[in-house]
């Protein structure tokens, strides 16, 4: 278990360059409490710097009683004023494959099938274009019993 000690705030930044050779830069873990089961479980916290993606929050929970896990990035920084715009064409089945870094302020678009995720209704995520789109199902099919009978009741 690793501790942010004062050095690390008083030297300078909390936030550390990300760098798969860094032995000595871990997660702080924190006992934390599990939604699912009420049980105690465990929060891993790292505190890193992306390029091109400035200083971000990693979690990542797991619960050892009964198995739920939940991982998040967060942006460390405010939002700025003007954001950054890429394009990914995705031209075959591997493209899906590509990981991107995804901030829970920016907005996905796919001009194509007229879709489109809002800015702030999926959480930060290092995932591949299949799991953005996976997780962008999975709410669209989330309460779609509930709604169907509620527009049956208003017709």
């Amino acid at each position: 278990m690793s501790v942010i000690s004062e050095e690390h705030v008083r030297g300078g930044s909390v936030f550390k360059d990300i760098s798969a050779d860094d032995d000595d830069w871990q997660p702080t873990e924190i006992e934390s409490l599990c939604m699912n089961c009420y049980k105690n479980g465990t929060t891993r916290l790292l505190l890193t710097k992306i390029p091109f993606f400035k200083e971000i929050i990693l979690s990542s929970f797991s619960c050892a009683n009964c198995g739920w896990t939940n991982t998040e990035i967060q942006s460390a920084g405010r939002i700025q004023e003007q954001g950054v715009c890429y394009t990914l064409k995705v031209k075959t089945k591997e493209d899906l494959n590509r990981e991107v870094v995804k901030a829970d302020s920016a907005t996905t678009r796919i001009p194509e099938l007229d879709f489109e995720i809002p800015a702030f209704t999926q959480k930060g995520s290092l995932s591949t274009i299949e799991g953005l789109l996976d997780r962008a199902v999975a709410g669209l099919e989330q309460d779609q019993a509930v709604r169907a009978i509620r527009c049956l009741s208003t017709n």
